[in-house]
This record gives structure tokens, sequence and C-alpha cells, in this order.
């Protein structure tokens, strides 16, 4: 499915004003800076997606997933490489000394915290600008190789279209890399796309 450049351009400004969104409440959530940034936007079959990322490396990727319904359903994901997960939450938690039992909760529920956050200011800002009600699910934190996290078996061959956002947060300088996938079925994509084009009409 080809997308025009406006529908993209007004993709890419949704996302942009829910990250946007976003790093104001994490933010307010922890006490350092964080800027986040999306420096790409592609939009992808579910067949091409796992086309393109499927062969990545077998390391343990970290990530926290939403589901949604309404108007659009789907899937999104916030996912973060094995690094890029540990220097976050070094990052926001500091150095505190703790047990190894209570650093490895500590870490679940500082990337699902911050994942819930991302997710939701994206999410919501799509659902907010386009005037379309989307209910949210309780985030679930996932440790698993990227092949088999939710975009992959099952979704592989559903027709469902991939929005990926390569997302940047820089706190105290350091640049950590994570990725928004948005999962939508094709019919929900379609929606997304008529209430885009609307809003262009308007």
């Amino acid at each position: 499915m080809e997308l025009t450049p406006m529908q993209l351009d007004i993709l890419q400004e949704l996302i942009n004003i829910g990250v946007g969104r976003a790093a104001g409440m994490l933010n307010r959530m922890v006490s350092t800076h964080i800027q986040l940034q999306v420096p790409e936007l592609v939009v992808l079959s579910s067949k091409e997606f796992c086309s393109r990322y499927g062969t990545r490396s077998k390391e343990i990727f970290s990530a926290v997933q939403l589901t949604f319904s309404g108007h659009f359903s789907g899937l999104s994901a916030l996912i973060f490489p094995p690094e890029s997960a540990s220097r976050l939450v070094n990052i926001i938690l500091g150095n505190s000394v703790i047990s190894e039992a209570e650093a490895e909760a500590m870490r679940v529920e500082t990337l699902q915290e911050v994942g819930n956050i991302v997710l939701n200011g994206v999410m919501g800002s799509i659902g907010n600008i386009l005037k379309e009600n989307i209910v949210f699910s309780t985030p679930d934190y996932v440790e698993e190789r990227f092949e088999q996290l939710v975009f992959f078996g099952e979704h592989a061959d559903s027709g469902a279209m991939v929005l990926m956002a390569r997302t940047q947060f820089t706190i105290k300088d350091h640049l950590i890399e994570g990725e928004v996938l948005i999962l939508f079925s094709l019919a929900s994509f379609d929606t997304l796309l008529a209430a885009i084009d609307a809003l262009d009409a308007s």
C-alpha cells in the first residue's frame, strides 16, 4: 500500500506530537531532562516488515507492548536493543546500591513505565487529533528475541500494516535508540488513512 507524501507527513507529525507529549511526562517523572525525537518513520506491510527486520541478531530485546481497540485496533510496542535498555535504566535510576532481585524488578518497572508513557502519548495523540476513540490495554513487558516479538509469527500473514518510528532518547548527552512499532489490521489502517484524509481536507 503506497501512502501519499501528505499522508506520510501527517503520520510523522502525529507521532512527533505524541513523543513530544511523552517527553514532557517523562521529564516530570524523573529529575533529569529527557528529549525525544523521531528522525525516521516507515510504513510497511507485516510481510515486508518481517522480511526486512526478521534477520536481526539473536540478542534479547526489551519490549513494552500495548494493545488498543476502537475505530483503530491493533498492537503497539516500544522496543529497545539490550544495551539501550540497560543504559536508559541506569541513567534514570542512578547508581543506587540494591540487590540483584531489586535491580531486576526496578529495571522491568522502569522500562514498563517509560514504554507506557511513550505508547500512550503516541496513540493518544493519534486518537485525539483524528477525533477517534481509542481504548488501551494494560502494558505488558517482555524480553525476547526480535523475531519472537508480537509482530512476527501469527501476524506475519495477516495483511496487517506496521508503522515503525525510530525513536531517539537524549539524556545527559547520552543518545539511546529504540523503536516504536504500531501494528494495524488492514481494515483499521484504511480507517486511519480515511481519518487523515478527512483531517487534511478540513
